[in-house]
């Protein structure tokens, strides 16, 4: 049986993949920050604060060397780019970047000694293009993005595959604050017709750990109903 290692698995995203990986066989063990909301069989919440770097690193001791590792904690802060201040940047940036850094410290040595594994970033498409007033978050998943690619040309010798997911918009408590016409708005602009959901990224992600996209690395994979061509 597959182990499989996900930050932010409580909610949006990384619920619908906890989930998914759970129901498909998989030995899933998830991070979370606040509440563990997802239970199941095959399924092991561990409280962890991503930004962390010593929390991180201490579960060393607690779970399994994983097979796969999901990336997905994440977190944005609206506003003018020059109303943020250096509190926002942190928070930003040592979440969805740092977040990410810190799991590859804590996961690659054991993928590299085994010569097999599979990363994967959950990125944003703002990362590929930019939103306004969202750019320190555009800026944290660009970074993503780099690293995923210079991950994959480094670790690929080593047998292990790294990719990023690019999701559009996707219906999460991210848009909570979305009035409905704001979510019509975005509709009439992706082509697919609909918002995403959390399922379609995560049926994404289970390709991207599984054999069949052995060939796929230092790709990010934009699913975002043809919003971003």
């Amino acid at each position: 049986m597959s182990n499989l290692l996900i930050s932010g698995g409580s909610r949006g995203i990384g619920a619908a993949t906890v989930k998914l990986f759970a129901s498909r066989g998989w030995n899933v063990t998830y991070l979370y920050k606040h509440e563990a909301l997802v239970t199941g069989d095959n399924i092991t919440p561990v409280k962890c604060d991503v930004s962390d770097y010593d929390q991180v690193m201490a579960l060393s001791d607690r779970i399994s060397p994983p097979d796969s590792l999901i990336s997905c904690a994440g977190l944005s802060v609206k506003g003018l780019a020059q109303d943020m201040d250096i509190n926002d940047y942190k928070k930003v940036i040592d979440t969805n970047f740092g977040g990410f850094f810190n799991l590859v410290k804590l996961t690659a040595p054991s993928m590299i000694s085994r010569h097999s594994g599979s990363i994967i970033a959950i990125s944003s498409m703002w990362g590929q293009t930019g939103a306004s007033c969202e750019a320190l978050y555009s800026a944290s998943k660009g970074a993503v993005d780099a690293y995923v690619k210079s991950l994959a040309k480094e670790l690929g010798p080593s047998g292990i595959r790294v990719n990023a997911i690019s999701p559009g918009v996707i219906d999460t408590d991210m848009m909570a604050d979305y009035s409905i016409e704001d979510k019509e708005q975005l509709i009439t602009e992706t082509p697919a017709g609909r918002l995403g959901s959390p399922e379609d990224i995560a049926g994404c992600a289970y390709f991207l750990a599984n054999e069949e996209s052995s060939y796929i690395t230092g790709q990010i994979i934009g699913v975002n109903g043809g919003f971003l061509i």
